[in-house]
Parts: C-alpha cells; structure tokens; sequence
C-alpha cells in the first residue's frame, strides 16, 4: 500500500488541501507537532483514539467535513479505533477553545427531516442531486448521509471535490472519480459486487461534463450509487432532484444562538430574543451567513449587526472553503459570472422586488409591453435563474418567486 493510501498519507494530503503546516494542525488539534508529524510519516501506525479525535475535530472546527469523513472512513474501515463521528457525538472540538459538540447534530441544525427523507430514498435512486444556494449546507448534508448510510453501501464510499478543477472536460473528471474509487478497490472488480457510493461534491461550473461522466459511471458499474451537490439542477433522466433550502426561523435561532456560545462563550444574550429573530431573518436562515455573524459577535455587538449591510456581516472569510467560497460575496459573485448577459440584466432587475412576486406580477406591470421587448424569454430566463439557485421559489397554485437578501445586495454592487 502507498503512503497515499495509508492514515498518515491521508491526513498529510487533508492537511495540506487545507493550506495547513503540520505546526497549525498542531495548534488548532491540541496535539503535539511531533504526535502530528509521527502520524503522517508512519511512525506511528495506530495513533491513540484521543490523539486522533483532536486530529479529525480540528478538521470538523473548520468546516473541513471532507477531510473529517476521509480520515473516519479509513480509521473504520482498517479496524483503527474510531476517532470521531460525523454526527459530532464524540469528541467535538477540543475543550480547549470552550466549544463541545452535543447529541442534537448541532452543526445540521433543521436538517433532521431532510436527513431522514434522503436516507429513504436515496438507496432506491442511483443518482441523487443535492440542490441549492451556496452557503445553505449542501456538502454538510450530503456527508450526514453518506455517514448513515455506510452501512448500505458494503463496496465503501468515496469523496470527489470538484470545487478546484477546472478543466472543462470529461476525461479530468473522470480520472478524477476513478482515482477515489481504486482507493476502495478496483470499480470494474467483477468479483466484488458490492454497491458502492461516491459523493461528487462542487458541480455546478463543470456541469455538462460532470453529467456525462455520471452518466458513464451508472451505465458501466450497476452497483454504483451516485449523490452530488450542486447550485445548478441537474437536467437529465434518472436524476433524484432534492433541494436544500434555508432553515426555518426557529431552526435559523437555534444554530445562531448555538455559534455564538461556541465564538464567545461569555456572551450573555439574554433578553436579545427579538435581536436574534431579526438577525436571523435579515440573513434569510442561510446557515454559513449565521455562522459568519455569530463569529462577528467576538468583535461587534448584535445591535451593529442589524445596523449592518448584509454584504459587511457575511464579508468574514472562512479559511476552509474554496477561492470562490471564502466568503457569501465572492460567492454570490463566481455564480453570477456563469450567467449570460440576460440573465444578468434579469437579476438585476428582479433585484429591486423586495417582496415575493409572481409571473403575473412581471407581466401585468404598467409597463408590460417594455417587459416583453426587454425579455422576449422571460419564462426560459426565471426557470434558468431558480435552476441556477439565484431565486428561490415557493410552488403552490401560483409560484412565487424572491431573492435571498445577500444575493440582491451583492447583485446591487455588481452593477
């Protein structure tokens, strides 16, 4: 076996997608640089559980789920203690920044339902998109699942982040899916009929090939199972199609109140309920958007927040997300450079619709005949935007459409 495929080449390579030393693995673990450096060169083949759940807790810390699920993967499926559950019942993050993670899935607060629907109905459907705006929790939900399904899937489970390649073409990505599959064994292994399932995570800017190559993948290995996550809908037969919206106004308190202790566990927001409510409703229950504002409360009372543009409060950068993830702005910002001129000249018009509107509201404007010369498809351009996840849509006798708050200010800026 390679240094790559053992735990010590696994946390190596996580660590440095993570843009860590082995010193700031060190730090952020609570761990010994030499515990750290051990580990990696092989030194030391079965590290000690606590040491390991400092290890994979620092990684969950940071929001670096992937890394987390990689390395608990391969400590259960080599007979290696285990380090630290995805649900965060083990050792949570480190007693020695304040913060423990219960029995209640904190940081998946509200998604308990959608777990629980996709746990069901996942196994029947090889092809599952996760679907939704970036910053609502689509990577986060599709690790929960692929954890509580690992029993289900006896071949393994293997991660691909397509979110750093860009090369526009199958044969990347199809490599690029092959190389996690061999990790677990060879895909094409007749002898090995197990299902199996692979988590593509970050299609949406590589979205016709990464189709095709699915497409392959489900016509050439009938016990693969396949679950991406995108901010664009996936147009293709066979596709389960789930969306991930933001968490409802009790949900949206719940996962504030809960950051804010683990940022600052001496802040005392009693008696702030109706602050709380607002703050969460000004950033429309979007859980990276809560996250970033509980953080901002180390430094800024909940008072200035609400005083705050949105585009400012969620400007706080996250150091484990991608170039184009880092904040809710350079993100809002990389999904508008993939529109085409009109779409764009939509969205900006749209954006000035405060309230929820419908087709009916566009066309039966004063200026209707204006409408129809500027946007001769306008039908193809809405459904192109909710597909893209730049609108939100309530379905009911009448859709109603509307625009996620930081999306509209960061739409404002752009122009």
């Amino acid at each position: 076996m390679g240094h790559g495929n053992t735990l010590g080449g696994l946390l190596a390579r996580q660590r440095m997608d993570a843009g860590w030393s082995q010193e700031e693995l060190a730090d952020r673990s609570g761990v010994s640089v030499r515990t750290v450096r051990n580990i990696e060169t092989g030194a030391v083949q079965s590290p000690r559980h606590s040491s390991l759940s400092l290890v994979v807790a620092a990684f969950q810390a940071a929001g670096r789920f992937e890394a987390e699920y990689v390395l608990r993967d391969f400590t259960d499926r080599n007979g290696i203690e285990k380090s630290v559950a995805l649900s965060g019942r083990s050792a949570g993050v480190s007693a020695s920044n304040g913060v423990r993670a219960g029995d209640d899935h904190e940081w998946l607060v509200g998604r308990k339902n959608d777990i629980s629907r996709m746990c069901e109905s996942l196994p029947r459907d090889r092809w599952t998109t996760l679907v939704g705006p970036g910053g609502v929790g689509k990577t986060k939900l599709a690790f929960a699942v692929a954890d509580r399904l690992r029993s289900q899937f006896a071949g393994g489970v293997s991660v691909v982040n397509l979110g750093e390649k860009s090369e526009d073409h199958e044969t990347a990505i199809w490599r690029a899916v092959c190389e996690a599959l061999l990790s677990e064994g060879s895909p094409g292994d007749a002898s090995e009929a197990m299902r199996r399932l692979v988590v593509i995570d970050n299609i949406e800017h590589l979205q016709t090939p990464a189709v095709r190559v699915c497409q392959r993948l489900l016509a050439e290995f009938p016990d693969l199972w396949i679950l991406i996550t995108s901010r664009h809908a996936v147009a293709a037969a066979g596709v389960k199609t789930v969306e991930v919206r933001p968490l409802s106004p009790v949900d949206a308190e719940r996962l504030f109140l809960y950051r804010a202790q683990a940022a600052c566990p001496d802040l005392d927001l009693t008696g702030r309920g109706s602050a709380v409510t607002e703050i969460c409703r000004k950033l429309d229950g979007l859980p990276f958007a809560l996250e970033v504002a509980a953080l901002r409360l180390r430094s800024l009372s909940i008072d200035t927040l609400l005083e705050a543009p949105v585009r400012q409060i969620v400007a706080q950068p996250s150091v484990a997300g991608l170039p184009h993830q880092r904040t809710l702005v350079e993100s809002v910002t990389w999904s508008y450079g993939m529109l085409g001129e009109e779409q764009r000249r939509l969205l900006h018009w749209l954006s000035a619709f405060l309230e929820a509107f419908t087709i009916k509201d566009l066309l039966g404007r004063p200026d209707r005949e204006a409408v129809a010369d500027d946007f001769p498809h306008l039908f193809d351009l809405v459904s192109d935007l909710v597909d893209r996840s730049m609108l939100q849509v309530c379905r009911g006798a009448e859709y109603r459409y509307s625009m996620l708050g930081h999306i509209r200010e960061v739409i404002g800026i752009l122009q």
